[in-house]
């Protein structure tokens, strides 16, 4: 990889990504955000962390092997946690150390790609400010690590496509392995990377081959590893069951609006969805035309970046066609193909300015800076935002309600002996490190049946809550979990008293059982 030539420029590059780092840090002072898979993730590291392995709670509340979400993401907050941090706190580390370290990918890339310190300083800018990285980054989300490690990568394959480096095969092949083994996606690299190796290599026929073949086996070690052990533990490879459908244009029409969401504020996107599109579609058009006067002798990033996009896009195709999981191209799914985009269209308008722009000043080209600006300017709008959102109130589940809920107050609190159960022990577990006893299951999760030992299972619960320091511990969201018994119908089948009602739920106890009260 080629640094920033002049000590000024890096130095300055430096601070800005500290800067932006910095604004992270800031504006997750509630807590990193949680967005549904990050429960799992911070649940997954808690139970490292506690030497049960990389397990969670299952649907019928019981840890189990996790299959359907690679371990890489829940190693890394477990290993930021082993500072002393909480592993909440270490999720929003993780973000902020990745954040940094992506910028500098993106720094490098750009400078290689334009050889421009002011196309390299606007790279970085976009690389923490713009509203999919604002979104990635803000969240615990295993996009940021994902996205550095398959950066790196592709870094790596820079160098052996221009120095046929043999060596940034192997370096190369670890980064998309270990890709892999934090987002599954990262397969859809290890193939895009073979197929440039062998089409696009320096050397002869054969050497390509074989190189395309070392890189190919090296990087599938990691997730055949995984896949193995998956078979081995739980009996499946991913979790997933698979059918043939091909996607209809209406399953496509949502790319578009969140690459829309790149350019324009929500609201327009939202409100005049056609219009937006037709926006993104002619500067698309426009950065197609431009990338004519590319120099492509300079760098092979700007080219990688575009297998690199194609990559991720065909193997997003494949898996909505064939996974019988639903897959939302939504601004989490698209982070990465904005960064691909974004460096592409810094790299072009750079060229293009350098080929075309006239050294004298002019109406025309004041105008059209304007207008460059205005562009510009518009992708922090929805990042904005989003900071500000954050930076007020918090995100997700680091929002006030959930700071100041007092039933996971109360669960965190209790004595460890005290047998607690819920309709939310997944929720208990990743924001108190506390294993609480789900009530049971009405309806089979899996198979839709009626839950045979449901009755059995209501009468053990109701055994193990005559202690005096028991409690069932009741959310509101009773549509979360569709397979559980209201709080209602549990007060048909047990004789529960309330002990304290709250605004996200209740505290419950038996009658002339309950002595919790509040601790």
């Amino acid at each position: 990889m080629v640094l920033l030539s002049s000590i000024g420029a890096r130095a300055a590059v430096s601070g800005l990504v500290f800067f932006g780092a910095a604004v992270l840090w800031l504006v997750t002072r509630w807590g990193i955000g949680l967005y549904p898979d990050s429960i799992v993730y911070i649940g997954a590291a808690r139970s490292l962390l506690a030497g049960n392995g990389f397990q969670f709670l299952n649907d019928i509340g019981q840890l189990a092997p996790i299959t359907q979400y690679p371990p890489g993401y829940s190693w890394l907050i477990a290993a930021f946690a082993r500072t002393g941090s909480d592993a909440l706190e270490a999720a929003r580390w993780v973000s902020i150390f990745f954040c940094a370290g992506n910028s500098l990918l993106v720094a490098t890339i750009a400078y290689r790609s334009t050889a421009s310190y002011g196309a390299t300083f606007l790279a970085v800018f976009l690389s923490f400010a713009a509203f999919p990285l604002v979104y990635i980054n803000s969240q615990a989300l295993s996009e940021p690590p994902f996205i550095f490690l398959t950066l790196l990568g592709f870094c790596f394959l820079e160098r052996y496509l221009r120095e046929s480096n043999g060596a940034s095969i192997y370096w190369f092949a670890l980064a998309i392995g270990s890709s892999c083994l934090v987002r599954y996606v990262g397969i859809a690299f290890g193939l895009t990377g073979a197929a440039v190796i062998l089409f696009h290599g320096r050397a002869d026929w054969r050497k390509r081959f074989i190189d395309a073949a070392t890189f190919s086996v090296l990087s599938a070690i990691p997730i055949v590893a995984w896949v193995i052990r998956n078979y081995l533990l739980a009996g499946n490879a991913v979790n997933r069951t698979f059918s043939f459908h091909l996607p209809s244009l209406a399953d496509l029409l949502p790319s578009l609006d969140t690459a829309g969401h790149w350019l324009l504020p929500t609201s327009v996107v939202d409100n005049a969805p056609w219009p937006a599109r037709l926006f993104l579609l002619l500067v698309f058009l426009l950065i197609c035309w431009l990338a004519r006067y590319l120099d492509g002798s300079r760098s092979w990033h700007p080219r990688l970046m575009v297998y690199y996009a194609m990559g991720y896009g065909s193997f997003l195709f494949i898996s909505f066609s064939f996974n019988d999981q639903p897959l939302y191209f939504d601004t989490r799914t698209m982070a990465l193909p904005y960064v691909a985009a974004m460096l592409v269209a810094v790299t072009v308008m750079t060229e293009w300015l350098r080929k075309k722009r006239s050294k004298d000043k002019s109406w025309r080209w004041f105008g059209f800076d304007c207008a460059l600006i205005f562009l510009f300017a518009l992708q922090f709008v929805n990042g904005a935002l989003w900071l500000q959102l954050s930076y007020a109130s918090g995100i997700g589940f680091a929002v006030e309600s959930w700071r100041r809920s007092e039933l996971i107050a109360f669960a965190k609190r209790a004595p460890a002996a005290a047998p607690i159960a819920s309709n939310a022990p997944d929720f208990i577990y990743t924001l108190t490190a506390r294993q609480t006893i789900m009530i049971p299951h009405k309806v089979h999760p899996w198979t839709r049946q009626p839950n045979e030992h449901y009755g059995q299972a209501i009468t053990a619960i109701g055994e193990q809550m005559k202690r005096p320091d028991a409690a069932l511990v009741y959310f509101n969201d009773e549509d979360r979990l569709w397979y559980l018994p209201s709080i209602k119908e549990l007060e048909t089948q047990l004789p529960l008293q309330v002990v304290k009602k709250t605004a996200d739920g209740g505290i419950y106890g038996l009658q002339g059982k309950a002595a919790i009260s509040e601790r």
